[in-house]
């Protein structure tokens, strides 16, 4: 018997008990990585916001110093005006306290709008860290649940990964190469046996010759219709034991049961 397809017939089935694992936990650790994506996005708009907040107020303090500044110098120079002796000495101090004064006015305008910019980040800044707190909440009890979760499942899970990994080791990489490119397309089933002459994944009849020679358990099939690798029974009951026979049970009525005894 083929033991290379004895062992990748295991994997088949050890990766479905690992895909039934993944669909116990439901949709719950998808749900918690995007929560702990819209909490690091979250993170990183308030680190932003503070440091906005931080380069205007620094800004501000600046333009507020130069503001104090330029007003001394606006008084300075009108002072000036009334001590000058020529009309050129006259011109050059109006020149400066005309520049004085613009600045001035640009430096006082633009704190104004700092400040109502700092306000707003203010504001921003409250209004999403508390959003952030909220949602961490929210986050630590999804993390806990899915830790609960996973706890129930975690000594089986790594039971069938480390098997998993032995499997791998034992199958020829030829066949390892149409499972994994087949097992994603078929919703994870990539190996099936043949049951009746039929395709156990598609039920589409297989060739009379080729099932004869499936049931040696020497040799694969691809399955024409459906892409999925077939083994031979004798491969599946190496792998899953000798099926149960099915026992119907017949009632008999009373009448029949006599004209039976006669």
């Amino acid at each position: 018997m083929n033991e290379s397809l004895i062992h990748l017939y295991e994997l088949q089935k050890v990766d479905r008990h690992l895909d039934e694992l993944i669909e116990s936990r439901g949709e719950l650790p998808d749900r918690v990585n995007e929560m702990r994506q819209q909490a690091d996005d979250q993170r990183r708009q308030v680190a932003q916001v503070r440091q906005d907040r931080h380069e205007i107020e620094s800004r501000s303090r600046e333009l507020s110093a130069e503001v104090v500044d330029l007003r001394e110098k606006v008084d300075r120079y009108k002072a000036q005006q009334f001590e000058v002796k020529t009309t050129r000495e006259y011109d050059a101090i109006t020149f400066q306290l005309e520049d004085a004064q613009r600045r001035l006015h640009t430096n006082t305008e633009a704190v104004g709008r700092m400040g109502i910019e700092l306000e707003q980040l203010k504001m921003d800044d409250e209004q999403m860290a508390s959003d952030l707190t909220e949602m961490e909440g929210e986050l630590a009890e999804a993390e806990a649940a899915l830790t609960e979760v996973l706890a129930g499942t975690e000594e089986e899970e790594k039971r069938l990964l480390k098997r998993r990994t032995e499997l791998e080791k034992q199958v020829l990489p030829f066949y390892l190469t149409i499972y994994n490119r087949v097992r994603p397309a078929k919703d994870g089933i990539a190996v099936v046996p043949i049951k009746n002459g039929v395709c156990g994944g598609c039920y589409n009849a297989v060739p009379r010759q080729l099932a004869l020679e499936l049931r040696k358990g020497e040799k694969h099939a691809v399955c024409e219709y459906c892409g999925r690798i077939i083994v031979g029974e004798p491969i599946a009951i190496a792998v899953d034991g000798e099926p149960i026979p099915v026992i119907y049970e017949v009632e008999v009525e009373e009448g029949q049961e006599e004209n039976s005894d006669l």
